[in-house]
């Protein structure tokens, strides 16, 4: 049977348990054979065979709470012909702090004070101010959480915040699970902020390939785009003009500025047979640069490609910590549960008091930050050195 894959962008994941719970969702699907989701690119690669309904995958990430469009259609994984890389990684438009996240971290703040203000006013009134200033930060964190355990991740790190929360509340402690989320709302903006970063500085890497290119044909120069060009035309490269692809030298002279690729500060002198590459730049001299690569395979498209592939990888310590996760987390769970449960129900504890270790237990015992930090690390590790790639 073919096997297929079809290529999606996937918008508002920042961070490694995101791209966790699109994968456990859209492995679900019935036709899926394998999925890979590269988080800082945003992008989501689904192998499948013939009989996949690709709607599938739209309905399931939105379902999620991410925003998801196609980005490639429906091709053969073995030989096919990909998008431009510069396609793959265009950022969510506008500034970070109108994002939905920076918008509920801001109302929960709001609240937050506001819930300070109307207690102070109002002492006999402060528990239900924060009860509902709780309510603001919480709510869309508890419905995510219900939404990944009903698509393949109960135990993600929203129910985790939730459980805590609502165990805060239950021990007489609004104020400070209030303040809780809103650190974690507080936590994830910033890894937003982080993510776009990393985007941005990935598409500033394919934005170094001009948009067009002039070609010879008949001794007739003619602008085309420069994802049209073919193997072996005839580019025209002016002094000043960016190199629209790889190619060797058939006519001319000049220096080649190779800095926005390779980091080498000292142009390159290059005459006819010398290969060059797309996004560098031609400081001096008319050059004539036959094609040699397509432009979904130049050396800009292939360190792009790396990135990804790098990042949709997975080292050995979080593959180890993934499967370490599977079991531990739930482990800690039921042993926080019974911490909280047993000695009350069985003993006459006071539930406060257990609840309250109850909830030790978890803060003390969960995995989260282990398991959130080693995927960031590597991922922070890989777009600063896209460029040495080269």
């Amino acid at each position: 049977m073919e096997n297929l894959e079809s290529r999606y962008r996937v918008t508002g994941m920042d961070c490694a348990s995101c791209g966790s719970k699109v994968d456990a969702a859209v492995r679900k699907l019935p036709g899926v054979t394998d999925v890979a989701v590269a988080v800082s690119s945003g992008v989501l690669k689904v192998q499948h065979g013939a009989d996949f309904a690709g709607e599938g995958v739209l309905r399931q990430v939105r379902n999620l709470g991410y925003g998801v469009e196609v980005l490639a259609p429906l091709q053969p994984s073995a030989g096919s012909t990909m998008a431009p890389p510069g396609d793959d990684h265009r950022a969510a438009s506008g500034p970070w702090w109108w994002t939905r996240k920076a918008k509920l971290t801001a109302a929960c703040g709001v609240a937050l004070v506001a819930a300070y203000i109307f207690g102070a006013l109002f002492p006999a009134m402060e528990r239900g101010a924060f009860l509902v200033a709780l309510a603001v930060g919480l709510a869309p964190v508890g419905w995510r959480a219900i939404t990944a355990a009903r698509y393949g991740t109960p135990f993600s790190i929203e129910m985790l915040m939730t459980i805590a929360a609502v165990g805060a509340v239950f021990i007489g402690a609004a104020e400070e699970a209030a303040a809780v989320v809103l650190l974690f709302l507080v936590g994830e903006m910033l890894e937003g902020v982080a993510a776009g970063r990393a985007r941005k500085s990935i598409q500033g890497l394919t934005d170094l390939v001009p948009k067009t290119a002039l070609v010879e044909i008949d001794c007739q120069v003619s602008e085309v785009p420069a994802e049209s060009l073919a193997l072996g035309a005839v580019i025209l490269v002016r002094p000043g003009d960016r190199v629209p692809a790889d190619g060797d030298v058939v006519e001319g002279e000049g220096e080649i500025d190779e800095a926005p690729v390779t980091g080498e500060s000292v142009p390159k002198r290059k005459m006819a047979g010398d290969p060059v590459f797309a996004g560098t730049i031609n400081v001096g001299g008319v050059l004539r640069v036959r094609v040699t690569a397509a432009a979904a395979d130049n050396t800009i498209a292939r360190v792009v490609r790396l990135v990804e592939e790098a990042q949709e990888s997975k080292s050995p310590t979080e593959r180890f910590i993934d499967r370490f996760s599977i079991i531990y987390t739930p482990v800690v769970l039921v042993f926080g549960a019974l911490v909280a449960t047993v000695p009350p129900l069985m003993f006459g504890g006071a539930w406060s008091e257990w609840i309250y270790k109850g909830l030790a237990v978890l803060l003390i015992g969960c995995p989260c930050a282990l398991v959130i930090s080693t995927p960031a690390a590597i991922a922070a590790g890989l777009s600063p050195a896209r460029g040495e790639a080269c």
